[in-house]
């Protein structure tokens, strides 16, 4: 599998995540809410698709994709697995934004430093 299929397949598994939750998890049926908080929570995996798909650096849209699908599968089961406190599911509105601005970034740099230490240096002579 290729990197950016694998950026994507990890998208697709956050989406899913995000739409389990949406249609069986949420209680009072589909509202505007429930409608905006999924396309809140799948910005970060619309954005790591993006990268995959048109960027230069696969690499950081699938450490981008996995970062935030560390958060929100940590998130899924701290709120419906073993809740901790009342206000528990309050993570799930902002499990989007740690996405977009930590982990996302966190797992794409993490992925540079990955890739970076694995080419060789120019000049470099070939094992």
């Amino acid at each position: 599998m290729t990197i950016p299929k694998a950026a994507l397949v990890a998208c697709a598994g956050g989406v899913a995540l995000h739409l389990y939750t949406a249609l069986f998890k949420a209680e009072g049926g589909v509202s505007s809410f429930l409608v905006g908080l999924f396309l809140w929570s799948c910005l970060p995996y619309a954005i790591a698709a993006l990268l995959a798909k048109r960027g230069r650096r696969p690499a950081l849209a699938l450490g981008a994709a996995l970062g935030a699908l560390a958060g929100d599968l940590f998130m899924h089961y701290s709120v419906f697995i073993a809740p901790k406190s009342s206000t528990a599911a309050l993570g799930l509105l902002f499990m989007p934004f740690w996405n977009l601005v930590a982990l996302g970034p966190l797992g794409a740099a993490l992925a540079w430093l990955a890739t970076r230490s694995r080419r060789p240096e120019p000049g470099a002579p070939s094992a």
